[in-house]
C-alpha cells in the first residue's frame, strides 16, 4: 500500500508506492510538510497511487457489489459479532441500492447518502415501526467503508462518502430502575428462558454489559471471592477484576455443581430480546442497559468513592462515567438549607 514519510533534513513529504510494473518506488513530492493544503495534497497523491496499486485489470461488471462485498467483510472483521453487525447493516443497504438500481461502486454519490436518510428512517417493517436517524446513519458508516476499499479494488476513482458530517440525534438517557420495577422484572422472568434470568441476576449485582454476563466459569474465583472478567468491551486488554457480590455467589456455586463452563449462552440478538421482553411486560422505557445506569447511580448514594465506582463498573473515564448519574430531588434534599442569609429586621415583612 502507498504511505507518506519524512525524511530528516527535508521539508518535503515523500511517497513509496509500487508502480505498475511491480517494483516498489520512493519519491519526493514536492509538497511541505509544514503546510497544510501541501500536506492535504501528499494525502490525496496518496490514495491515488494507492487505489492504482489496488487495481484490477478486469473488473466484473463495474465491480457489483455481491461478487465482492461478502468476501470484504470476511477479511476486514476480526470478531463474529463484528461482522454479524456489518452483515445486518448491509442487508438494508444492499435493497436500497437494489431499489435505487445502484449496482455498483461508480454510480454513488454523496447525494445518494442524503436519499438513504430519508429512506431507511421511513421504511416501515411488518411490525409497523421504523429506525432512527443514528442507525441510518451508522449503516452509511457502514458503506461509506465499503467504498472506500472499492476504491482501493479499483472498483471506483474515489469516496465520495469520506467524509460524511451528518448530524447525529442525542439519544435519550437511559433511566434507572426502581425497586417495585425491579420486583416485577424479576416475577416476570420465572416465565422466561434460564439465560435471562441469570444475566438479569449478574448484571443487577455487578452492573455490567449484557455480552459480559457471559463469564467462563473458571474465572470465578471461590476462595479469593472474586470475579474476572476476561472479554469486557474493549477487548481482552480490558480484562478486570472485581469482588464477587455476595448475592451471587448462591448462583455461580449451583452453575457450577452442573459442570458449566460458561455463566450462559447468548443467543442471536440478545439485546433484541430484552427489549421485546421490556414491551411485554409493560415497561417499553426501559432496556438491559438501564441495570448499569441503576448499579452506577446507588453506588453514588452508598457513599462509594467515584474511583472505586469506576473500577468496579469498567469505567476508564470520568466523562463517560458522569453520563450515568442521575440526581434526584430526593439526592438532594439533605442540602435543602445548606445556604443561609441573614434574617430580615423586624417589621419587614418577607
Amino acid at each position: 500500500m502507498a504511505s507518506l514519510y519524512r525524511k530528516k533534513r527535508s521539508p518535503h513529504w515523500f511517497i513509496q508506492f509500487t508502480d505498475g510494473d511491480g517494483k516498489r518506488r520512493n519519491k519526493s513530492t514536492g509538497l511541505r510538510t509544514d503546510d497544510p493544503g501541501g500536506t492535504a495534497k501528499a494525502r490525496a497523491l496518496r490514495a491515488e497511487l494507492e487505489a492504482k496499486e489496488f487495481r484490477r485489470d478486469a473488473v466484473p461488471e463495474g465491480g457489483s457489489w455481491d461478487r465482492w462485498v461478502p468476501q470484504y467483510f470476511e477479511r476486514h472483521c476480526q470478531s463474529r459479532r463484528t461482522y454479524d453487525r456489518y452483515v445486518s447493516g448491509w442487508t438494508w443497504l444492499a435493497l436500497w441500492l437494489q431499489e435505487r438500481k445502484l449496482h455498483s461502486p461508480r454510480d454513488i454519490t454523496y447525494r445518494n447518502a442524503l436519499e438513504y436518510l430519508d429512506w431507511r428512517t421511513s421504511y416501515k417493517k411488518k411490525t409497523g415501526r421504523t429506525v432512527g436517524r443514528n442507525t441510518a446513519i451508522l449503516e452509511l458508516k457502514c458503506l461509506s467503508m465499503i467504498m472506500g476499499e472499492a476504491v482501493r479494488m479499483g472498483y471506483a476513482d474515489a469516496n465520495p462518502l469520506a467524509s460524511l458530517k451528518l448530524r447525529r440525534d442525542r439519544p435519550p438517557k437511559k433511566p434507572e430502575i426502581t425497586d417495585q420495577e425491579v420486583t416485577r422484572i424479576q416475577a416476570a422472568l420465572k416465565k422466561e428462558p434460564e439465560w435471562m434470568q441469570v444475566s438479569f441476576s449478574i448484571a443487577l449485582h455487578t452492573g455490567c454489559r449484557l455480552r459480559e454476563t457471559r463469564i467462563p466459569l473458571d474465572c470465578i474465583d471461590f476462595k479469593e471471592r472474586k470475579i474476572t472478567f476476561p472479554s469486557p468491551k474493549g477487548g481482552e486488554d480490558r480484562a478486570f477484576s472485581i469482588p464477587m457480590p455476595s448475592a451471587l455467589e448462591p448462583l455461580f456455586r449451583r452453575l457450577k455443581a452442573e459442570e458449566r463452563r460458561w455463566t450462559l449462552e447468548l443467543p442471536f440478538q440478545p439485546s433484541r430480546q430484552w427489549q421485546l421482553f421490556f414491551i411485554r411486560v409493560k415497561m417499553p422505557h426501559l432496556c438491559f442497559h438501564c441495570l448499569r445506569v441503576t448499579y452506577v447511580n446507588r453506588l453514588r448514594r452508598a457513599g462509594v468513592p467515584r474511583e472505586a465506582a469506576m473500577r468496579l463498573v469498567n469505567h476508564a473515564s470520568e466523562l463517560v462515567h458522569k453520563i450515568y448519574q442521575r440526581e434526584r430531588v430526593e439526592d438532594v434534599a439533605q442540602f435543602r438549607d445548606a445556604v443561609r442569609f441573614p434574617q430580615q429586621p423586624d417589621g419587614i415583612k418577607p
